[in-house]
């Protein structure tokens, strides 16, 4: 069975075994544009630059532990627009809709030393944040061939529509959630805890495999975040309502985000018409 983690090779390999034996046309789109739609997985990195907690004590470690990137799954789909200025070098801006998800684990215990009782609690923290994100690019084919393999590097702007958290927890510190022994706090709004707007570097690789209709890719690309999350006036106001019942506070982090993505491109002069597909001579 194929690994999660490893789908998105394992297809990027099937795409290029299938079309690498039909390279029979070569692709001529200089001055050429196109309208691209796009729809895949990404990975939130949280980059934790301050921490922070509702406990201190110098016996106990209160810091947060975070899981790591192959957990904090989200989505994302987009629209954009490309325009070819040579048959290798274009320049690609687009608009999409980015869920980002990241978590992390927390866990208590208290000790009753009047009435001998011992009180454990494990929490695990799941938050999501949505962006409205524009993404501009410019892209280098490096092949005129059907079968295009590509990179491309840019800027990104994200302006945050909403955020959202959840906790479950249960009374078994293991590192897990124990089965039939989970609560859930219920979501509730985080958004007034994130700040609006942030920006950063884009960048990856990808395929595309052109007809004479449209164009079909698979592409790769890590956005690299440049400024903090988290609005520092608003930390320790409680808007969730778990700062008391679930001891949570958020620390300051920068979030980047790797994703892997297919894409269906359309050209605006058909390509039929503008012989963007001649035949090889061999």
């Amino acid at each position: 069975m194929i690994q999660p983690k490893k789908l998105p090779l394992f297809l990027l390999v099937c795409l290029i075994a299938q079309f690498s034996l039909g390279q029979r046309y070569s692709v001529h789109k200089e001055k050429k544009s196109y309208f691209e739609f796009s729809a895949g997985l990404n990975f939130s990195i949280p980059k934790v630059t301050e921490r922070y907690s509702v406990l201190s004590s110098t016996d106990e470690d209160f810091e947060k532990d975070y899981d790591k990137f192959g957990k904090n799954t989200g989505a994302q789909f987009g629209i954009s627009y490309s325009y070819n200025f040579t048959n290798a070098i274009s320049i690609n801006a687009g608009f999409g809709y980015q869920i980002q998800g990241f978590k992390y684990f927390t866990d208590y215990s208290w000790n009753d030393t009047i009435e001998q009782q011992n009180l454990d609690r494990e929490m695990h923290h799941i938050q999501k944040i949505t962006y409205f994100t524009v993404p501009v690019m410019a892209r280098w084919d490096m092949t005129n061939s059907q079968l295009i393999p590509f990179v491309q590097g840019g800027l990104f702007f994200d302006f945050r529509h909403q955020a959202r958290k959840e906790i479950i927890y249960d009374n078994t510190i293991d590192g897990e959630e124990t089965e039939n022994q989970t609560s859930s706090s219920g979501k509730v709004e985080m958004t007034d805890h994130t700040r609006k707007f942030n920006m950063g570097l884009i960048g990856g690789l990808g395929v595309s495999y052109y007809t004479k209709f449209f164009t079909i890719g698979l592409e790769s690309n890590f956005k690299y975040g440049f400024f903090k999350i988290i609005k520092d006036e608003n930390r320790y106001i409680d808007q969730t309502g778990f700062a008391l019942p679930y001891l949570d506070v958020m620390d300051q982090f920068k979030l980047s985000n790797w994703n892997v993505q297919f894409t269906v491109s359309i050209p605006i002069n058909h390509s039929v018409t503008t012989n963007i597909l001649r035949r090889r001579r061999y």
